[in-house]
């Protein structure tokens, strides 16, 4: 494993070569935007500050889907018994392809269940902002559906106020599976005003704006989250934990048992999908 330390005037971050993680993201004072991993000490990808999530995202019931009257068993994972929790990108070895003193970019090649395919993601830090890129392309014979996402842990304290637009939601229902859509959302659901995430949180959003913000009131610091995904998970195990992931991914969680399979892409070989997001600084008020 290395670890890439890049910066500029305004941010400071790690990079892993194991499972393309973040380690941390500062601001110019030092300040944690994402929570703090340490690699001196024995770290487990899903403790980091941000992972990507590919070649799909969240979980897919029963483990396996139907393509045209297919279907497809999809791998075991090492970290769930039941799904190939957020695939298994997160949980690989990158190679180093490029870089700078505020970049990196990282490769992987991956044959697992019915997805052959060559990713890299692109961390930048552009100005206040870090802006990353993941991009797919498939290598199978036969064609198969993709999707990817971003998962990053942002700190948090009891004042934090998230806020963004969607039009509706999947709750989570049994297994950390969405039950049915509803446009309706409940209180402690709805974040089209400013509003401090309560207790347990795992739901999928949909038609999502592509914008979410965090509010830091006891720094006056506020971070813009944005992306051209259109689906955006929450998940908070509790107030406590110090972190809340806003988490912007391609398709709609378990998708691929969706009508239309929302989001997915079906890439045939030689195929190219990508998706970015942006995180950026700015002063609260």
């Amino acid at each position: 494993m290395t670890v890439y330390t890049l910066g500029n005037p305004h941010l400071r971050m790690r990079v892993s070569t194991e499972g393309a993680c973040l380690l941390g993201l500062e601001d110019e004072q030092g300040r944690p935007l994402l929570r703090d991993t340490d690699p001196a000490q024995p770290w487990h990808p899903g403790q980091s500050a941000l992972f990507p999530m590919l070649p799909l995202a969240n979980r897919v019931a029963g483990n396996r889907f139907e393509l045209w009257g297919e279907e497809h068993r999809l791998p075991e994972s090492p970290v769930d018994p039941d799904f190939f929790l957020h695939g298994d990108g997160w949980l690989q070895s990158w190679q180093w392809v490029a870089g700078s003193t505020s970049s990196v970019t990282l490769q992987l090649t991956s044959q697992c269940g019915p997805f052959h395919y060559l990713t890299e993601i692109d961390y930048r830090l552009q100005g206040a902002s870090l802006v990353a890129r993941i991009s797919l392309t498939h290598l199978g014979e036969s064609p198969c559906l993709y999707g990817a996402g971003f998962h990053p842990f942002f700190w948090r304290d009891k004042q934090t106020r998230i806020r963004f637009l969607a039009s509706g939601v999947w709750q989570e229902g049994a297994d950390h599976l969405p039950i049915n859509w509803s446009s309706r959302l409940a209180p402690h659901l709805d974040f089209r005003q400013w509003a401090r995430p309560q207790g347990w949180l795992n739901h999928c959003y949909g038609g999502w704006r592509g914008q979410a913000e965090l509010d830091h009131p006891a720094r006056q610091q506020r971070l813009l989250v944005s992306s051209e995904c259109a689906f955006l998970m929450l998940y908070q195990p509790d107030e406590g934990s110090g972190f809340v992931c806003l988490e912007p991914q391609s398709h709609a969680a378990n998708a691929h048992h969706l009508a239309g399979h929302p989001g997915l892409r079906l890439l045939a070989r030689g195929d190219h999908m990508s998706i970015g997001m942006t995180l950026t600084v700015a002063s609260g008020g």
